[in-house]
């Protein structure tokens, strides 16, 4: 079904999750540096939206391009235990990545694994507040305001 969003508008989106992750360093031999890879990290917050802006950075090294900024998943936790709920979703790197699914129908959680080479990290996620009907709901609404009477 046809949603008309209000991406544009700042109103609609919130901050709800945001982390900064620094190297670490194992050890130092000989001038060579080994740090520490950097685990899924898992916001700690339960989900209700279907919409949402996730963005990924790192420090890319000098003469480095450098695109894929790891997956995304979504869980849910069930009798089962932790029960995926969709395929893993590709991240990119420095910019908001719009994460859009109608296939929940109940709380879920989010995984993010970043790529093996990632020093640092820095995870924003963002949750769409603006109105996510599709057209039909609104079109229902009109309909129902129009024929019931407010009390």
């Amino acid at each position: 079904m046809t949603r008309n969003l209000d991406l544009s508008i700042g109103a609609n989106w919130q901050l709800i999750y945001s982390i900064s992750i620094p190297p670490t360093v194992l050890s130092t031999t000989r001038n060579k540096i080994d740090y520490a890879r950097i685990t899924p990290i898992y916001p700690g917050v339960i989900l209700d939206k279907s919409i949402l802006a996730i963005t990924v950075g790192t420090t890319i090294p000098a003469g480095r391009l450098w695109f894929f900024a790891g997956t995304l998943l979504r869980f849910a936790n069930s009798s089962f235990g932790k029960t995926y709920i969709e395929d893993p979703k590709p991240l990119f790197l420095n910019g908001f990545n719009l994460v859009v699914s109608d296939v929940l129908s109940n709380n879920y959680q989010l995984e993010v694994r970043v790529p093996k080479w990632f020093l640092s990290c820095n995870l924003s996620v963002y949750q769409y507040e603006g109105d996510d009907r599709t057209l039909a709901e609104k079109d229902l609404d009109i309909i129902k305001s129009a024929v019931v009477p407010s009390s």
